[in-house]
C-alpha cells in the first residue's frame, strides 16, 4: 500500500475513522515501519498522518503506544 498512489488514502482514512482501540493497534504496527515508509513517496503521506495524529493531542493515548 505504501507504493500505490491511492492506497495511502485508504490507510489515512482508516486512521481517521477507526475507534481508539483499533487506532492504537494500527499505530503500534505502523511505528515499526516508519523508516521504511519514509523511503516511498506515498508512504511519506502515511508517516505525516501518523505524526499529525500524535502531535495534535487529540489522540493523547498514542504517545504511550
Amino acid at each position: 500500500m505504501m507504493k500505490d498512489p491511492f492506497e495511502n488514502y485508504v490507510v489515512q482514512k482508516v486512521l481517521e475513522t477507526c475507534d481508539d482501540q483499533s487506532l492504537a493497534l494500527i499505530i503500534s504496527r505502523i511505528k515499526v515501519h516508519l523508516n521504511a515508509l519514509k523511503r516511498y513517496t506515498y508512504g511519506k503521506h502515511i508517516v505525516a498522518r501518523v505524526e499529525k495524529l500524535i502531535t495534535t493531542g487529540g489522540k493523547t493515548f498514542l504517545l504511550c503506544v
